[in-house]
């Protein structure tokens, strides 16, 4: 994607007075009275927009947990970046999921609020869109709508998502049209045209101060959001010790990683019937390395061989991508033994 082509359709809107009310439902934490300038950003969006992925790409750590599948965020999670005195302070939610979806992936029903509850920490929200989808690509998800209607005193900025993955730049006018109603900081979008569709009912959302292109997945566009957030953080109390990288603990952080690689490789809704623990976990300081096990428990026997594949096969690929992704999240080396169980059994076999 050409650069040249993303400024062209960049829309800058920085107002003075970005102050907005702070409603925090992070727990207390020790204040160190440590000043410097901080900025909450809720990331909301439809399921599979790339949210996750994004904040890890600008995060250049692999935090948050992603995979090519729905709802692999089960829930609200923070993931720090410090730059030039600046604490940005990203609120990953899951996509958008309706009681029926909660019910047929077995997802937490701590999900159905978790957007909701991302946007009262924010102080300015992005939302996440895929416009690689042929089918949504050209209006924004009604609950997303509904969501960003209720908080319209904070400021809102548009990420499209996965543009390189369209055949036609041509489109991506007519999109950022028909997802903003034609309307970018107040202003109307020059020389725009509404498709037939989005005339009768707007499917957009009028009140985002700046549009981004980006590819998540390869960068492109990624440090444009960066120093948008660095440019609109407030001067206040850190809320995190600049070290921090998350509020996660590393049983979480490598539970949701093995989770998230299981999802990649299995199919259908195979992944989302395996519950992954933390069995073992040792941070070897001297020699910068950390040794951990995880058990993942499976249905059936069967399931179990299915996964495993012919000689462990299968399970051996599945940990050499969780290892690479937990030296990416750690910064260190990662030494990770994954053991399939069985539910119910009291005794299980070790299939590596």
């Amino acid at each position: 994607m050409s650069k040249i082509f993303c400024f062209a359709f960049r829309f800058k809107f920085i107002s003075p007075n970005l102050q907005v009310s702070f409603y925090s439902s992070q727990p207390k934490r020790e204040c160190k009275k440590n000043i410097g300038k901080v900025v909450n950003v809720a990331i909301i969006g439809s399921p599979n927009a790339g949210k996750s992925t994004l904040i890890n790409r600008i995060l250049e750590r692999k935090i948050c947990a992603a995979s090519n599948k729905v709802h692999t965020t089960t829930k609200l999670t923070r993931a720090l970046c410090y730059e030039n005195d600046t604490q940005i302070v990203f609120l990953d939610t899951p996509g958008i999921v309706t009681v029926k979806e909660q019910k047929k992936y077995k997802l937490p029903e701590s999900m159905l609020a978790a957007c909701h509850k991302s946007l009262r920490c924010a102080d300015v929200i992005g939302v996440v869109h895929d416009v690689s989808n042929k089918w949504t690509k050209d209006k924004l998800h009604s609950d997303v709508i509904n969501m960003l209607e209720v908080v319209k005193d904070i400021p809102k900025f548009l990420i499209l998502n996965k543009v390189d993955m369209l055949k036609s730049k041509k489109q991506l006018l007519t999109v950022i049209n028909n997802l903003t109603n034609g309307i970018i900081a107040g202003n109307p979008i020059p020389n725009a045209t509404k498709s037939k569709k989005n005339q009768e009912k707007l499917q957009g959302y009028s009140h985002f101060s700046d549009v981004f292109l980006v590819s998540a997945l390869k960068g492109d566009g990624v440090s444009d959001i960066k120093q948008y957030l660095i440019s609109n953080a407030k001067v206040r109390y850190l809320q995190y010790d600049p070290s921090e990288w998350t509020d996660q603990t590393h049983e979480i952080l490598i539970e949701e990683a093995v989770r998230a690689k299981f999802m990649d490789f299995l199919s259908q809704e195979i992944p989302y019937n395996l519950i992954t623990k933390l069995e073992y976990f040792d941070d070897v300081a001297e020699e910068d390395k950390i040794v951990c096990s995880v058990s993942v428990e499976c249905p059936t026997d069967r399931l179990v061989r299915l996964i495993s594949g012919a000689g462990g096969g299968r399970l051996q690929q599945i940990k050499s991508h969780i290892r690479h992704d937990l030296i990416d999240m750690f910064k260190k080396t990662v030494i990770i033994d994954v053991q399939l169980k069985v539910k119910n059994k009291s005794t299980s076999e070790d299939i590596i």
